[in-house]
């Protein structure tokens, strides 16, 4: 499902050349759950978002079902990422002038689906994540757990192949996060979708099959 052979990134500013990751290489498998752990800082995000093709690695080549991401085209590349792969991110970026329905929604316009099939597919994922009676909502109306709920919906509408979640519980409470991860574990495997998520929480391990251990950008273990 996903080869990283040894990526690489830097990033250059005013301090000088920031090296976010170095040589870095794993494999995960169809249908596993991986969590890439690391403290703040540590390249957790660039390296999702070079195996999600948002960011170009300087050395390395990203391989994702069978294809190397980055020798596509920008056009391609977007096709790709618009029918392959979901993603959610630390703070959900929904829509703000979209309602909750809409946002779930999105991808399935963008990939062409009809809109009888589109309504049943965001009733159904409406009630897995409890939100049947806030379709109409906006995200400002929505505390923290459910906007993330709803990006998680939104990134599973569209039965994608991988799903990357760059710390989804980041700015929830334990609990919170907890029923978010377990939602999304268990909606991922109902749709026997791959899953990397980076964490800086040793608590939600216990749901993978997979870790790497991610420090000063570069990977120390890996314990399957």
């Amino acid at each position: 499902m996903i080869q990283v052979e040894q990526v690489s990134k830097t990033f250059r500013s005013g301090r000088g050349v920031l090296a976010a990751l170095s040589d870095v290489s794993f494999t995960v498998g169809t249908g596993i759950a991986a969590a890439i752990i690391g403290n703040s800082g540590s390249g957790k995000t660039t390296l999702l978002n070079c195996i999600g093709g948002l960011l170009r690695p300087d050395r390395g080549r990203v391989t994702c079902l069978g294809i190397p991401i980055h020798d596509l085209g920008s056009k391609r590349l977007s096709l790709f990422q618009r029918r392959r792969m979901g993603f959610i991110f630390q703070q959900g970026n929904l829509l703000s002038y979209y309602t909750v329905s809409d946002n779930i929604a999105l991808p399935l316009i963008l990939n062409g689906m009809g809109k009888k099939e589109r309504d049943a597919r965001v009733a159904l994922l409406l009630e897995r994540i409890g939100l049947s009676g806030s379709k109409n909502a906006l995200p400002n109306e929505l505390s923290g757990g459910e906007a993330q709920r709803v990006a998680a919906a939104r990134a599973l509408a569209h039965s994608p192949q991988l799903l990357l979640a760059d710390e989804p519980t980041a700015s929830l409470d334990s609990e919170t996060g907890k029923k978010l991860v377990n939602l999304l574990f268990e909606l991922g495997r109902e749709q026997k979708c791959t899953l990397v998520l980076s964490t800086h929480d040793p608590e939600l391990l216990h749901l993978t099959d997979q870790v790497f251990h991610i420090r000063d950008g570069k990977l120390i273990t890996e314990t399957r």
